[in-house]
């Protein structure tokens, strides 16, 4: 008897933690997926005074090189660079960033993967209708480097810290800028924009935070 209450206490005292009171750890992280992006643009030398050559559903990063004169464009050394501003506006007040990560889907890649792929904040404001010579400045101040991304998945870059400024208002929130280093011949990632007919395929950019008021 003494030996079955016993196993019925130990029992209840397992399941109580379960069943009797919320388990959730206080301060658990959130997460939310942003892909409104206030403004976006795609820029290159080849074609300076020209904004989103092309179209406006995919961006360049990176260098194109070919041995191409013609009356519109200049393709012997193109640099190609994009620009991104992102809606942090569904973004709560006072809470603690804990990650942001970028998602830029790779349509196609071209060239040999030379270099790096480089991304720094903006400084000032800037339009979506400029070209490449006027293109707005960029801080080297916390920039990011990463590898060239694989085509036909996600290139996932790591903008904690710049998200965290934009946050915290410590830097205006211009947005960021990608191209690339360090890049002798043609090597050129596509990725598609907001605009892309695929929703699917769209940038996101998903940030974990801690919400310290709970």
């Amino acid at each position: 008897m003494k030996t079955s209450l016993i196993l019925a206490v130990a029992f209840c005292t397992l399941i109580y933690p379960v069943f009797g009171h919320d388990t959730t750890p206080k301060n658990a992280h959130d997460t939310l997926i942003i892909k409104e992006i206030s403004k976006e643009l795609y820029v290159c030398t080849c074609k300076p005074n020209t904004s989103n050559p092309g179209g406006n559903q995919i961006y360049f990063q990176g260098k194109y090189k070919k041995d191409l004169v013609t009356e519109e464009a200049n393709y012997t050394d193109c640099d190609e660079r994009f620009l991104i501003l992102w809606n942090l506006s569904k973004l709560p007040e006072g809470v603690e960033i804990i990650e942001a990560k970028m998602e830029l889907y790779c349509l196609e890649f071209a060239g040999v993967k030379q270099g790096q792929l480089i991304y720094e904040y903006i400084t000032e404001p800037w339009n979506e209708d400029i070209g490449f010579i006027k293109k707005p400045k960029t801080s080297i101040n916390g920039r990011i480097l990463t590898d060239w991304p694989k085509p036909r998945q996600y290139h996932i870059i790591d903008i904690t810290d710049f998200i965290k400024n934009w946050y915290h208002k410590k830097i205006p929130n211009y947005g960021l800028m990608g191209y690339s280093i360090n890049t002798e011949t043609t090597s050129s990632a596509i990725f598609c924009t907001s605009k892309y007919l695929d929703s699917s395929l769209r940038p996101k950019l998903t940030i974990i935070y801690k919400n310290n008021k709970d």
